[in-house]
């Protein structure tokens, strides 16, 4: 009978059934016509009716365990296609019952080929031609009779098969006689209890080719069906001493079904198969996920988390507004894993979203919501010391802001007024998915000097911070403290290789107690020198350049009665992870424009082998550096000041 198919807007699926050019037998090939019972792939239904096979087999003889090469025609299918499609990737395959010198079955898999498919019309496939292995042990003539076609279809992304199983009518299409002294067989042994799709599973095996290349397929519980793509990837290999080991990645659990099989490897000599059971993952509650966090401003990124979902299936998550429409723009996809569980970033990129929802592959009865509130940015802008030259850069750090904008930045007057873009000779801002600002931004060389406001805007969000241009200044680290706190004095913009002096100033402009210092400035105009503030009336330091200029600055200094400053530290962000973690250092407390080196370390305290990272420290003390752990011996990161004060501060990172 014909059978015709039908599509639908949701679902196309071709069933192609192995209908072959008809070509004239080959010499000494067998021909049946069986009756095929076909079932239609995406419950399309059933067909029924008669089906030629012609098959030539070679050699005539084999030795046990060798290869026979088979040639392959078949003729009209009992089912075809309502529509007509192109180009459609097709491979085709047949399963042979062996009786007599040998038992069980074999499969020819020809290659893929593409082909037109034409509507109401049977489908031909040219003929087609494989190899299959007899078992080691097989002797004398063997007699091979067809049991099932199965072809592969890719339609619209998705793998379709078409199984046409002989049910009466069938018989022997040719013999091969094995011949010869059996080989010993592989052995291959594959896990007892059930494996999930899309996972690793292990496979062994003693007696095997030396040097071959071991290729896993999957059949069915029968040995039929074999089929190599059900494996997206393997590891295995086949040491000197025969043995079989490594991994084949199962495919998802739409390509593998749940159900018994045999995993067959073939390594172009030999072949073995063992039982393996599938079972994709069977969720243990109603379907959930979670958002984290659950609000914020316009442009965070949000995780959102599911568990006991099926394991192998897209989700869809998307914002809704308050009327519960999709905000089709803010869609993102992921796929679950074996253990049903999913997690995705979802950036809140439209002002209308109150909730997000998930489902699976647009099935409306997996649908789940959680809302989600949108608050106003709370932004802040940093930068460092708040000093610098005409055309000098400086360090900017902020939260808060809208995750992944370009911000852009201006010089506005001390009061927030004529805000001027130009004044600014190049920017290099950035924002992290977690609303972290980082960068530099270079005032123009030819900013007057003055007293401004540094404007940072990004996405409709701004914020302000003190900036003061000069050609020449001193930055304190820190400007207070309690009587005997060391006080880190910078200067930028001396004279080079001048000397400066610096001293305490009392309230009335004259000279604390506290001697005076002296350096050298570096040929860059700058220099870096510890000062302790031992007297209570210091409100003040003063640096005066020595018989040159003599250029003169000053910066407050509050003594108060709480603790000294806190001693020089640093975060990681995270503190653990596997090896190739990027880790986020932060420090502070360490001396301006010095050198700091970041290093991991051993639980000796040796240098591990991972590169070392440097970074100079801004005018405020602080760094912010990537250092990535690959060395998996690490147990902390050690981050050293340069040839100044060796401040040297380490924190603990554990490799999982």
């Amino acid at each position: 009978m014909t059978h015709r198919w039908v599509s639908t807007p949701a679902l196309l699926a071709v069933s192609i059934t192995g209908l072959g050019l008809v070509a004239a037998p080959a010499a000494q090939a067998g021909t049946v016509t069986p009756t095929v019972h076909c079932s239609l792939p995406a419950g399309q239904g059933e067909a029924t009716g008669p089906q030629s096979m012609t098959v030539e087999l070679s050699p005539s003889i084999v030795d046990p365990g060798g290869s026979v090469h088979a040639k392959v025609t078949l003729g009209g299918s009992p089912a075809t296609s309502g529509i007509s499609l192109s180009n459609v990737p097709t491979t085709p395959s047949l399963d042979l019952a062996m009786s007599g010198g040998a038992t069980g079955t074999v499969t020819v898999r020809g290659p893929e080929i593409t082909m037109n498919v034409p509507a109401n019309t049977p489908i031909l496939i040219p003929p087609y031609e494989g190899d299959f292995l007899i078992p080691v042990n097989a002797s004398g003539p063997i007699s091979f009779a067809p049991i099932r076609t199965l072809t592969q279809t890719k339609v619209l992304g998705s793998t379709y098969q078409t199984p046409c199983d002989v049910t009466a009518g069938g018989g022997s299409v040719g013999t091969v006689t094995a011949q010869g002294t059996a080989g010993v067989p592989a052995t291959l042994t594959a896990p007892g209890g059930t494996v999930r799709p899309s996972t690793s599973v292990p496979l062994s095996g003693e007696l095997w080719t030396p040097g071959g290349t071991p290729v896993p397929a999957l059949c069915d519980a029968n040995g039929g069906g074999c089929d190599p793509g059900k494996f997206t990837s393997s590891t295995l290999s086949i040491n000197a001493a025969k043995q079989l080991t490594g991994t084949a990645t199962l495919a998802g659990a739409g390509t593998v079904p749940d159900g018994s099989y045999l995993v067959k490897v073939n390594d172009g000599a030999k072949e073995a198969t063992a039982p393996l059971t599938v079972k994709a993952f069977t969720p243990t509650g109603p379907r959930a996920f979670t958002l984290s966090p659950n609000q914020g401003p316009v442009g965070s990124v949000i995780t959102v988390a599911g568990t006991n979902h099926r394991q192998d299936q897209w989700i869809n998550i998307v914002g809704l507004d308050a009327a519960g429409l999709t905000l089709d723009d803010t869609a993102v996809y992921v796929k679950t894993t074996p253990d049903g569980t999913f997690s995705g970033d979802f950036t809140v990129s439209d002002p209308a979203i109150v909730a997000v929802q998930t489902d699976e592959g647009g099935d409306p009865a997996t649908t789940l919501t959680r809302p989600f509130t949108i608050t106003a940015a709370a932004a802040t802008l940093t930068t460092g010391a708040g000093k610098v030259k005409p055309g000098g850069t400086l360090t900017v750090s902020g939260t808060g802001w809208p995750a992944g904008a370009a911000p852009t930045a201006s010089l506005c007057a001390a009061d927030g007024s004529a805000c001027d873009p130009a004044l600014i000779g190049s920017s290099a801002l950035t924002v992290a998915g977690d609303g972290r600002l980082a960068g530099s931004v270079s005032v123009a060389s030819g900013a007057p000097q003055a007293t401004y406001l540094l404007k940072v805007q990004a996405n409709g969000v701004s914020q302000t911070a003190a900036l003061t241009v000069a050609k020449y200044f001193i930055v304190l680290s820190t400007s207070n403290g309690p009587a005997g706190t060391k006080v880190t004095v910078v200067g930028q913009g001396f004279a080079p290789v001048a000397t400066v002096a610096i001293t305490g100033l009392k309230a009335n402009g004259s000279g604390t107690s506290d001697g005076t210092k002296t350096k050298i400035v570096g040929l860059d105009g700058a220099f870096s020198q510890t000062f302790t503030v031992n007297d209570p009336a210091t409100t003040a330091i003063r640096v005066k350049e020595v018989l040159v200029n003599p250029r003169t600055a000053v910066a407050a200094f509050t003594v108060g009665t709480g603790t000294p400053s806190p001693a020089a530290g640093f975060a990681l962000s995270p503190d653990s992870g596997k090896a190739g973690t990027v880790v986020q250092v932060t420090g502070s407390g360490f001396a301006p424009v010095a050198t700091v080196a970041v290093t991991g370390r051993r639980a000796d305290g040796s240098q591990t082998s991972d590169s070392y990272v440097t970074r100079i420290i801004g005018l405020d003390g602080t760094f912010a550096l990537n250092f990535t752990v690959k060395d998996p011996s690490t147990v902390a990161l050690r981050a050293c000041e340069i040839l100044i004060n060796g401040k040297t501060v380490q924190r603990a990172f554990t490799v999982l």
